[in-house]
Protein backbone atom coordinates (compact mmCIF):
# COMPACT_ATOMS: atom_id res chain seq x y z
CA UNK A 1 0.00 0.00 0.00
CA UNK A 2 0.94 3.67 0.00
CA UNK A 3 -0.10 6.94 1.57
CA UNK A 4 -1.81 6.75 4.93
CA UNK A 5 -1.94 2.95 4.89
CA UNK A 6 1.85 2.88 5.37
CA UNK A 7 1.48 4.82 8.60
CA UNK A 8 -0.64 2.12 10.22
CA UNK A 9 0.55 -0.98 12.04
CA UNK A 10 -2.48 -2.80 10.67
CA UNK A 11 -5.92 -1.87 9.33
CA UNK A 12 -9.23 -3.59 8.83
CA UNK A 13 -10.90 -3.56 5.46
CA UNK A 14 -14.40 -4.68 4.62
CA UNK A 15 -15.67 -6.29 1.43
CA UNK A 16 -14.92 -6.24 -1.42
CA UNK A 17 -11.82 -8.31 -0.67
CA UNK A 18 -8.41 -7.27 -1.95
CA UNK A 19 -6.46 -9.93 -3.89
CA UNK A 20 -3.35 -11.08 -2.07
CA UNK A 21 -4.60 -10.17 1.42
CA UNK A 22 -5.53 -12.91 3.88
CA UNK A 23 -9.25 -13.09 4.66
CA UNK A 24 -10.04 -13.27 8.37
CA UNK A 25 -13.59 -14.48 8.12
CA UNK A 26 -16.77 -13.04 9.53
CA UNK A 27 -16.55 -10.53 12.38
CA UNK A 28 -19.87 -9.24 13.78
CA UNK A 29 -21.54 -10.46 10.65
CA UNK A 30 -19.17 -8.65 8.29
CA UNK A 31 -16.32 -10.11 6.26
CA UNK A 32 -13.00 -8.41 6.91
CA UNK A 33 -9.47 -8.59 5.59
CA UNK A 34 -6.21 -7.77 7.32
CA UNK A 35 -4.18 -5.30 5.30
CA UNK A 36 -0.53 -6.41 4.95
CA UNK A 37 1.99 -4.78 7.28
CA UNK A 38 3.78 -1.82 5.67
CA UNK A 39 7.55 -1.84 5.10
CA UNK A 40 8.05 0.40 8.12
CA UNK A 41 5.83 -0.87 10.93
CA UNK A 42 4.73 0.88 14.07
CA UNK A 43 7.43 -0.73 16.20
CA UNK A 44 10.21 0.39 13.90
CA UNK A 45 8.81 3.92 13.76
CA UNK A 46 8.52 4.06 17.53
CA UNK A 47 12.06 2.75 17.98
CA UNK A 48 13.43 5.22 15.45
CA UNK A 49 11.64 8.14 17.09
CA UNK A 50 12.87 7.23 20.56
CA UNK A 51 16.41 6.73 19.27
CA UNK A 52 16.42 10.08 17.47
CA UNK A 53 15.07 11.77 20.58
CA UNK A 54 17.81 10.21 22.69
CA UNK A 55 20.47 11.24 20.16
CA UNK A 56 19.34 14.87 20.01
CA UNK A 57 19.01 15.00 23.79
CA UNK A 58 22.83 14.99 23.80
CA UNK A 59 23.03 18.16 21.69
CA UNK A 60 22.87 20.71 24.57
CA UNK A 61 25.76 18.94 26.30
CA UNK A 62 27.68 18.78 23.03
CA UNK A 63 27.24 22.52 22.42
CA UNK A 64 28.18 23.39 26.00
CA UNK A 65 31.58 21.64 25.92
CA UNK A 66 34.59 23.56 24.52
CA UNK A 67 35.16 22.34 20.95
CA UNK A 68 38.77 21.29 21.45
CA UNK A 69 38.01 19.33 24.62
CA UNK A 70 38.48 15.55 24.46
CA UNK A 71 35.03 15.07 25.94
CA UNK A 72 33.50 16.99 23.04
CA UNK A 73 34.71 14.38 20.55
CA UNK A 74 33.40 11.57 22.77
CA UNK A 75 29.96 13.19 22.90
CA UNK A 76 30.02 13.84 19.13
CA UNK A 77 30.79 10.24 18.26
CA UNK A 78 28.15 8.95 20.67
CA UNK A 79 25.64 11.29 19.05
CA UNK A 80 26.37 9.98 15.57
CA UNK A 81 26.43 6.35 16.70
CA UNK A 82 23.07 6.76 18.43
CA UNK A 83 21.70 8.51 15.35
CA UNK A 84 22.81 5.65 13.10
CA UNK A 85 21.46 3.02 15.48
CA UNK A 86 18.08 4.72 15.63
CA UNK A 87 17.87 4.66 11.83
CA UNK A 88 18.87 1.00 11.57
CA UNK A 89 22.32 1.69 10.09
CA UNK A 90 25.10 -0.63 11.23
CA UNK A 91 28.73 0.25 10.46
CA UNK A 92 31.21 -2.49 9.51
CA UNK A 93 34.91 -1.67 9.37
CA UNK A 94 37.74 -3.37 7.51
CA UNK A 95 41.33 -2.25 7.24
CA UNK A 96 43.04 0.20 9.58
CA UNK A 97 42.10 3.86 9.69
CA UNK A 98 45.05 6.25 9.91
CA UNK A 99 44.95 8.06 13.25
CA UNK A 100 47.72 10.56 12.53
CA UNK A 101 46.51 14.19 12.75
CA UNK A 102 46.52 16.02 9.43
CA UNK A 103 45.38 13.02 7.38
CA UNK A 104 43.37 13.53 4.19
CA UNK A 105 40.68 10.85 3.78
CA UNK A 106 39.44 10.36 0.21
CA UNK A 107 35.99 8.75 0.15
CA UNK A 108 33.35 7.91 -2.49
CA UNK A 109 29.95 9.54 -1.99
CA UNK A 110 26.58 7.75 -2.11
CA UNK A 111 24.15 9.08 0.46
CA UNK A 112 23.39 11.75 3.05
CA UNK A 113 24.16 8.93 5.52
CA UNK A 114 27.85 9.03 4.52
CA UNK A 115 28.37 11.98 6.86
CA UNK A 116 27.14 10.42 10.13
CA UNK A 117 28.72 7.07 9.17
CA UNK A 118 32.17 8.63 8.75
CA UNK A 119 31.76 11.01 11.69
CA UNK A 120 31.00 8.07 13.96
CA UNK A 121 34.44 6.53 13.36
CA UNK A 122 36.79 9.32 12.23
CA UNK A 123 37.97 12.48 13.94
CA UNK A 124 37.99 14.61 10.80
CA UNK A 125 36.26 17.64 9.30
CA UNK A 126 34.13 17.73 6.16
CA UNK A 127 33.76 20.28 3.38
CA UNK A 128 30.26 21.79 2.97
CA UNK A 129 28.60 24.73 1.24
CA UNK A 130 28.56 27.92 3.31
CA UNK A 131 24.75 28.29 3.34
CA UNK A 132 24.46 24.97 5.18
CA UNK A 133 25.97 26.71 8.17
CA UNK A 134 22.81 28.83 8.42
CA UNK A 135 20.40 25.88 8.56
CA UNK A 136 18.41 25.69 11.83
CA UNK A 137 20.06 23.33 14.35
CA UNK A 138 21.96 21.43 11.63
CA UNK A 139 23.98 24.55 10.86
CA UNK A 140 24.86 25.02 14.52
CA UNK A 141 25.96 21.39 14.78
CA UNK A 142 28.05 21.70 11.62
CA UNK A 143 29.83 24.80 12.91
CA UNK A 144 30.32 23.13 16.27
CA UNK A 145 31.77 20.05 14.60
CA UNK A 146 34.24 22.19 12.66
CA UNK A 147 32.98 21.64 9.11
CA UNK A 148 34.91 23.54 6.44
CA UNK A 149 32.27 25.96 5.07
CA UNK A 150 32.96 27.37 1.61
CA UNK A 151 30.89 29.73 -0.56
CA UNK A 152 30.51 27.79 -3.77
CA UNK A 153 28.90 30.71 -5.61
CA UNK A 154 31.93 32.97 -5.36
CA UNK A 155 34.66 33.22 -7.96
CA UNK A 156 37.65 31.00 -7.40
CA UNK A 157 35.60 28.54 -5.35
CA UNK A 158 37.97 25.63 -5.93
CA UNK A 159 40.96 27.66 -4.79
CA UNK A 160 39.08 28.73 -1.64
CA UNK A 161 38.22 25.13 -0.86
CA UNK A 162 41.80 23.98 -1.35
CA UNK A 163 43.09 26.82 0.83
CA UNK A 164 40.59 26.00 3.59
CA UNK A 165 41.44 22.30 3.53
CA UNK A 166 45.17 22.99 3.41
CA UNK A 167 44.95 25.28 6.46
CA UNK A 168 43.17 22.57 8.43
CA UNK A 169 45.69 19.91 7.41
CA UNK A 170 48.70 22.08 8.27
CA UNK A 171 47.10 22.84 11.64
CA UNK A 172 47.00 19.12 12.36
CA UNK A 173 43.31 18.50 11.69
CA UNK A 174 42.28 15.61 9.47
CA UNK A 175 39.82 16.28 6.64
CA UNK A 176 37.42 14.10 4.61
CA UNK A 177 36.79 14.93 0.95
CA UNK A 178 34.46 13.41 -1.65
CA UNK A 179 36.31 13.91 -4.94
CA UNK A 180 33.38 12.67 -7.05
CA UNK A 181 31.83 16.05 -6.23
CA UNK A 182 28.33 14.58 -5.92
CA UNK A 183 26.45 11.57 -4.65
CA UNK A 184 25.68 8.63 -6.91
CA UNK A 185 23.40 5.61 -7.19
CA UNK A 186 26.24 3.52 -5.81
CA UNK A 187 26.66 1.17 -8.77
CA UNK A 188 30.22 2.36 -9.30
CA UNK A 189 32.60 5.11 -8.24
CA UNK A 190 32.25 8.18 -10.45
CA UNK A 191 35.29 9.88 -12.01
CA UNK A 192 37.17 12.12 -9.57
CA UNK A 193 37.42 15.87 -9.86
CA UNK A 194 41.03 16.80 -9.29
CA UNK A 195 40.82 20.27 -7.72
CA UNK A 196 40.49 19.30 -4.04
CA UNK A 197 43.29 16.76 -4.35
CA UNK A 198 45.78 19.63 -4.56
CA UNK A 199 45.61 19.69 -0.76
CA UNK A 200 47.01 16.15 -0.62
CA UNK A 201 50.57 17.47 -0.77
CA UNK A 202 49.94 19.31 2.53
CA UNK A 203 48.63 16.22 4.33
CA UNK A 204 50.62 14.02 6.67
CA UNK A 205 48.95 10.97 5.12
CA UNK A 206 46.46 10.37 2.31
CA UNK A 207 44.14 7.41 2.85
CA UNK A 208 41.52 6.17 0.36
CA UNK A 209 38.34 4.85 1.97
CA UNK A 210 35.67 2.84 0.14
CA UNK A 211 32.08 3.05 1.36
CA UNK A 212 29.34 0.69 0.19
CA UNK A 213 25.85 0.06 1.55
CA UNK A 214 24.70 -3.53 2.04
CA UNK A 215 21.66 -5.12 3.61
CA UNK A 216 21.52 -5.95 7.31
CA UNK A 217 23.19 -9.34 6.77
CA UNK A 218 26.05 -7.94 4.69
CA UNK A 219 24.67 -9.05 1.31
CA UNK A 220 24.20 -6.81 -1.72
CA UNK A 221 21.19 -4.51 -1.77
CA UNK A 222 18.43 -5.07 -4.27
CA UNK A 223 18.25 -2.38 -7.01
CA UNK A 224 15.16 -0.92 -5.34
CA UNK A 225 16.80 -0.75 -1.93
CA UNK A 226 20.02 0.65 -3.43
CA UNK A 227 18.01 3.50 -4.94
CA UNK A 228 16.30 4.06 -1.58
CA UNK A 229 19.66 4.46 0.17
CA UNK A 230 21.18 6.71 -2.50
CA UNK A 231 20.59 10.46 -2.25
CA UNK A 232 20.41 11.75 -5.81
CA UNK A 233 18.36 13.85 -8.24
CA UNK A 234 15.81 15.99 -6.38
CA UNK A 235 15.70 13.90 -3.18
CA UNK A 236 15.10 15.94 -0.04
CA UNK A 237 16.88 15.14 3.20
CA UNK A 238 13.60 14.16 4.88
CA UNK A 239 12.79 11.74 2.05
CA UNK A 240 16.26 10.24 2.17
CA UNK A 241 16.15 9.67 5.93
CA UNK A 242 12.67 8.10 5.77
CA UNK A 243 13.67 5.69 2.98
CA UNK A 244 16.84 4.51 4.68
CA UNK A 245 15.03 3.92 7.98
CA UNK A 246 12.52 1.50 6.45
CA UNK A 247 14.86 -1.49 6.61
CA UNK A 248 18.17 -2.25 8.36
CA UNK A 249 21.22 -1.39 6.28
CA UNK A 250 24.95 -1.92 6.72
CA UNK A 251 27.51 0.74 5.84
CA UNK A 252 30.72 -1.12 4.97
CA UNK A 253 33.86 1.01 5.29
CA UNK A 254 37.08 -0.36 3.80
CA UNK A 255 40.20 1.59 4.78
CA UNK A 256 42.82 1.02 2.09
CA UNK A 257 46.57 1.46 2.47
CA UNK A 258 47.70 5.11 2.56
CA UNK A 259 49.02 6.63 -0.66
CA UNK A 260 52.11 8.83 -0.88
CA UNK A 261 51.33 11.75 -3.21
CA UNK A 262 55.04 12.62 -3.35
CA UNK A 263 55.44 9.61 -5.66
CA UNK A 264 53.06 11.22 -8.16
CA UNK A 265 53.66 14.35 -10.18
CA UNK A 266 50.18 15.85 -10.66
CA UNK A 267 46.65 16.01 -9.32
CA UNK A 268 45.48 14.09 -12.37
CA UNK A 269 47.87 11.23 -11.69
CA UNK A 270 46.86 11.14 -8.03
CA UNK A 271 43.16 11.16 -8.94
CA UNK A 272 43.59 8.32 -11.41
CA UNK A 273 45.66 6.30 -8.95
CA UNK A 274 43.20 6.73 -6.08
CA UNK A 275 40.20 6.07 -8.32
CA UNK A 276 41.77 2.86 -9.61
CA UNK A 277 42.53 1.54 -6.12
CA UNK A 278 39.09 2.42 -4.81
CA UNK A 279 37.22 1.05 -7.83
CA UNK A 280 38.92 -2.34 -7.47
CA UNK A 281 38.05 -2.49 -3.76
CA UNK A 282 34.49 -1.33 -4.46
CA UNK A 283 33.96 -4.02 -7.09
CA UNK A 284 35.20 -6.67 -4.66
CA UNK A 285 32.36 -5.89 -2.25
CA UNK A 286 29.02 -7.72 -2.57
CA UNK A 287 27.05 -6.35 -5.51
CA UNK A 288 24.28 -7.32 -7.90
CA UNK A 289 24.64 -7.42 -11.65
CA UNK A 290 22.92 -4.53 -13.33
Amino acid sequence: GSGRSEDLFFAWRFKPTVPGYSQLGNTCGMNADLVALPPLNLWRKTRNSLGLGWAFARVPLWLAIPRRATLARVVEQRFFKRLLRSLGIKVRLSGDAVREPGTLFVVNHVSWADIPVLASVLDAAFVAKAEAGNWPLIGALMRRYGVVLVDRNSKGTSALQVDAITCRLLAGQSVIIFPEGTTSLGEEILPFRTSLLQSAWSAQQVQPVVLRYLDGSGAALSPTRQRAVAWIDDDTLAEGVARVAREPVMAALDFLEPVDPQCLTSRKQLAEHLHGLMSVAYAAMPSRSR
